[in-house]
């Protein structure tokens, strides 16, 4: 998993589609006057890394509610991310952490190696994003 905290770090991504996206929304927030720091991170989920690990790095567990405690699959189960967008190759899930506005945005690639269940939920919940 990557971990990316400034404009620095956006070169550890491998994943091209990925890399530009993480790309723009730095740049959306530098002309808005934020600072990525201030406001989050972006997390960039690789294959092979287990939905422990990415909940580690989340703080709470992607796959439930951070509220209800109820998981992906289980009767009254809804998401508590803000959106999730659909790209060609990969989905951008984007959590609200706080009232200020700081959160992350994780990215999963739609990639062999990436957890069956993550990109199961992705499927279900996405909308069309625009590259």
């Amino acid at each position: 998993m990557i971990v990316v905290h400034n404009l620095s770090h956006i070169q550890q991504i491998s994943n091209i589609e990925i890399r530009e996206l993480v790309q723009q929304r730095i740049d959306a927030l530098n002309a808005d006057g934020f600072d990525i720091a201030d406001l989050g991170c972006f997390l960039v989920v690789e294959p092979g890394d287990t939905i422990e690990a990415i909940d580690a790095q989340l703080g709470f567990p992607i796959l439930c509610n951070r509220f209800t405690k109820a998981c992906f699959g289980q009767l009254g189960f809804t998401p508590c991310f803000e959106i999730l967008e659909e790209q060609p190759g990969s989905f951008a899930i984007l959590f609200i952490l706080s009232d200020d506005g700081a959160g992350v945005e994780v990215f999963v690639p739609k990639a062999e190696g990436v957890n069956p269940e993550l990109l199961a939920m992705c499927q279900r919940y996405a909308i069309q994003g625009d590259l």
